[in-house]
This record gives structure tokens, C-alpha cells and sequence, in this order.
């Protein structure tokens, strides 16, 4: 196949050219840097070895179960009693009427995306498992064509979304479309050689077409729940692979277009931020220690000194970046506080694996830094500047940190937590946000208005149904109880 990414530079040969270009159709150019050299696509092959032919009926069980393989599951409440994956999440509850219109909520966006699959034709071979990231209302079309607004390539966590959406109900349907997204984006969208091994791509019209290729993207909490739910060797291979993708900082820096300070990566200084950089690499060394794969003994060391370096910044995790030591796995602790807080920090799995590595980790000051982070991103500007000397800016995506705010309440106790967290999932600032005066419908799409007919919300984009799933899921476990 020709995968050659067609783009003829538009004259962005500068790195505020390209800005200006991302500016408008969000999806980050760099000359060489759309190649697919490295990405991946596994198949699987099935054989039944038969004596002789095999009769019809035989065949179709056989060709069922080639389409639809027999997977041995633990039902939901194993799993919540067994407190895996941080204890973030309860099984679906409809005792109360507003505890039953989130469970709406959450059945109409899985059954609204699992339909649009089909309508829209979204699965072809590199395709299979990806969704689209945001919908063109004037089309009555996903914005398949138009930059960064096409594949979704994983951007806030809709792989999280599904597995959580999975493991709290048992759906079968769920779990296959958890599956599927699962491994495409971890093969697809991740470069398995060449120098940015172990570095995924943004989303875009191709998955592999953005100029950021990051850790986010590659990060192993999203393949993690499908493994040690089945113990498939190919994504155990594929989180094996990243524990070195620290190494990557060394070849590309993440946010070179947009530093404002001359910065060279050194090998004992290389400048990680400790959201989605962090999360990415902790997830890739916390599943290697814990299945005791042959750098076990590395990971672990990386996962407790990186830890112990954070906890120890003077800001802990608002300090948001720190150098790091790829021969000692440590941050050097900074010698004065910062504040370096953004609204994608804790969305791309930081949430869940803080859950995990303090439900296994003792470590009371990592535990500290991270309730601190929860309690004050969603706080006022005045709460932010008491406790950290500035407040953090101009932030987004408050629904998707209300599940901070209910982690940090489960944690302490807080009541006024507890109800910040149902105050900002129920009413965020963000516009974009779902609220319960949103739609919650869908409008047929038939004649010249689509190419197929079918259905539209035209008010969906997936930004907001992953962070509002995460959300509400985890709400409902940590503080259910405290609901207004």
C-alpha cells in the first residue's frame, strides 16, 4: 500500500509558520515528519485441523467463532470486589432518578458511536478500531477531511472511557469495541521502529500525518485493561516495547515549537513534564514490574524514583515539568516553585494511574502532591494563588477534572469536594461540555443532507463524550453517595 502522506508543505517551513497553520486547521505540519514508516497492523489466523471436510453447520460455528472468538470474562462485581484499576468505578445504578439519567447518558453515547461506525464506514484495514474526533454540523459529516479534526487517535481518553464502560457493566459490545480501538491505537498510531520508536502521533486525516508524535499517544494505560483482562501476548509485547521510550526525549523534544527558553536535550537533563509525558512512561514501568517482565527490576526503580522526585518538587505536580536523569531515573528537584499547570496534564490516564500507584505504592508525599493537584485545579483563582503564589491560568475541560475533585473527596472525606465534583460535572464552564439540558437525541440524516442515511447528533464530539464518560463513571463510584 501507498501510504505516503499527501501534503505539499504550504509554505510552513518555520516553526511559527506551522503554528500559524495549526492555528487553522489543527493538525501540527512538519516537513518528514508525516511518514508511516514504523506503524503496525496485526492480524490474527485461526485453524481448526479436520480429518476430512467439515460439514456446513460445522463450518458456520467455525466461521462465528473466527468473527466473534470466545472470550473468557470475570464478571463486574469480581472485579470491583478485587478494587483493580484504583477502585474507580461501580456497577451501573439506577436506585435514584438522577443516578438513571447519567446511565442514560452513558448507554446513548457508547450506542451513538457504535452506530456511527457502521453508518459512516469508519472501519477499513489501518482504520479498523480508530472513531472520529469532531463533527461538521453544515456536512451532516465527521470531519474526516479536515486537519486534526479527523481520526481521534486517542486524544482525551476514549479508550479509557470504553474499558471502564466495560468492566462496570460486562457488555459484550462494549468489550468488543473496547477491543478493536485498543488494537488500532496501539498499533496504528504508535511507531514500533525507526527513531521515534515507542512515540505515537496526534490525531489527524492520517493517524500517523501530525508532527507531535508523543508519549501520550504511545501511553500504555490504554492498552493495559485489555491485557491483564486477557492476557493477549501482542499488547503485552507492545507495553513491553515502551518501557526505554524515556530514550525518546533524547531524539524529539514535545513541545519544541512552543518553548520560549533555548533548550538542547541532554541526557541527564531532559526536560519531561510530568502529565502526559509522565503518565505515558510510569504506566509503561508500573505494567513491567508488575507482570515481572525481563527490565522489572528497572521499571520498578523508575516508578519509585520518579515518584519521589515529583512528591519532592516545591509545587509537586503544579510544578508541571522537571529534568530528568535517564542514568539515575530521577527529577532534579527544582530550587523554586512554579506554577506549570494545563488543562491536558492529568487527561490522558494520569487520573487512573495515580489511583493505581497509590492503592500499591506507600509513598505518603506522592500521595500528597497528587491530592493537592486534585483539590486545586478546579479551585478559584484566589484559592489557587493562596496556596501556590499565582493561580494557574486560563484552564479547560472542567467536567473531565471533576473526577479529581471526587478522587481527592473519596480520599479525605471532604464534603465540600464531594460537592464541587457534582457541581463542576453538572455545571462546567466549558461550553462544549454535556450538560442535562444538552439534547441527548439524534436527528435522521436522509436524503442530499448525507451521503447515507442514518442519524446525527450534531452536538457529540468525542473530546467531550470521553471526559463526560470518565467523569460520570468515576463519580458515581467515588462520591455516588453525595450526589445533589
Amino acid at each position: 500500500m501507498d501510504l505516503r502522506f499527501y501534503h505539499d508543505g504550504m509554505r510552513q517551513d518555520t516553526y511559527p509558520e506551522q503554528l500559524e497553520g495549526l492555528n487553522i486547521t489543527y493538525e501540527d505540519y512538519e516537513p518528514e515528519f508525516g511518514t508511516p514508516y514504523g506503524i503496525a497492523r496485526t492480524s490474527e489466523l485461526l485453524f481448526w485441523a479436520h480429518e476430512s471436510t467439515p460439514g456446513a453447520e460445522q463450518m458456520a460455528r467455525q466461521v462465528e467463532a473466527v468473527r466473534t472468538p470466545p472470550q473468557l470474562a470475570a464478571p463486574p462485581q469480581q472485579l470491583i470486589r478485587a478494587g483493580v484499576f484504583g477502585k474507580l468505578f461501580s456497577e451501573p445504578d439506577r436506585s435514584t432518578a438522577a443516578k438513571a439519567k447519567i446511565e442514560d447518558h452513558l448507554d446513548f453515547l457508547f450506542t451513538y458511536y457504535k452506530d456511527q461506525v457502521e453508518q459512516r464506514r469508519w472501519y477499513g484495514f489501518w482504520d479498523y478500531g480508530d472513531i472520529m474526533h469532531s463533527y461538521d454540523p453544515s456536512r451532516h459529516q465527521w470531519c474526516y477531511d479536515v486537519g486534526g479534526y479527523a481520526w481521534d487517535n486517542s486524544e482525551l481518553s476514549p479508550d479509557l472511557w470504553l474499558w471502564f464502560a466495560y468492566m462496570r457493566s460486562g457488555r459484550a459490545d462494549v468489550f468488543r469495541f473496547a477491543e478493536a480501538m485498543t488494537r488500532h491505537t496501539g498499533e496504528v498510531d504508535v511507531y514500533h521502529l525507526g527513531k521515534w520508536a515507542g512515540l505515537g502521533t496526534r490525531h489527524g486525516v492520517q493517524h500517523y500525518a501530525d508532527s507531535a508524535k508523543q508519549q501520550r499517544i504511545a501511553n500504555t494505560t490504554y492498552r493495559r485493561y485489555y491485557y491483564f483482562l486477557t492476557a493477549d501476548e501482542r499488547v503485552g509485547d507492545l507495553m513491553h516495547a515502551n518501557v526505554d521510550s524515556d530514550e525518546t526525549f533524547l531524539v524529539l523534544d514535545p513541545i519544541r515549537k512552543i518553548r520560549t527558553e533555548p533548550y538542547t536535550p541532554d541526557r541527564n537533563a531532559l526536560s519531561i513534564g510530568f502529565g502526559t509525558d509522565w503518565s505515558g512512561l510510569v504506566s509503561a514501568w508500573l505494567t513491567e514490574w508488575e507482570r515481572r517482565g525481563p527490565k522489572w527490576e528497572k521499571a520498578k526503580a523508575r516508578v519509585l524514583s520518579t515518584m519521589e522526585t515529583i512528591a519532592a518538587q516545591p509545587n509537586g505536580f503544579v510544578q508541571g515539568t522537571g529534568l530528568y536523569d535517564l542514568d539515575t531515573g530521577k527529577f532534579a528537584v527544582a530550587d523554586k516553585p512554579v506554577v506549570g499547570v494545563s488543562h491536558l496534564s492529568a487527561m490522558f490516564g494520569l487520573v487512573e494511574m495515580c489511583a493505581e500507584l497509590i492503592d500499591q505504592v506507600d509513598m505518603p508525599k506522592f500521595k500528597e502532591a497528587w491530592l493537592d493537584y486534585c483539590r486545586y485545579y478546579n479551585a478559584t483563582k484566589a484559592e489557587q494563588k493562596a496556596r501556590y503564589g499565582s493561580d494557574f491560568g486560563s484552564l479547560l475541560l472542567f467536567q473531565g477534572h471533576s473526577r479529581q475533585d471526587a478522587y481527592a473527596a473519596a480520599q479525605t472525606g471532604d464534603a465540600e469536594l464531594a460537592a464541587r465534583a457534582w457541581q463542576q460535572f453538572y455545571n462546567s464552564r466549558d461550553t462544549w461540555d454535556y450538560k442535562e439540558s444538552t439534547d441527548w437525541s439524534t436527528k435522521k440524516v436522509e436524503g442530499p443532507t448525507g451521503l447515507v442515511p442514518g442519524s446525527e447528533a450534531a452536538w457529540v464530539s468525542t473530546n467531550a463524550t470521553a471526559l463526560y464518560g470518565l467523569a460520570a463513571i468515576q463519580n458515581l463510584a467515588l462520591v455516588g453517595d453525595k450526589m445533589p
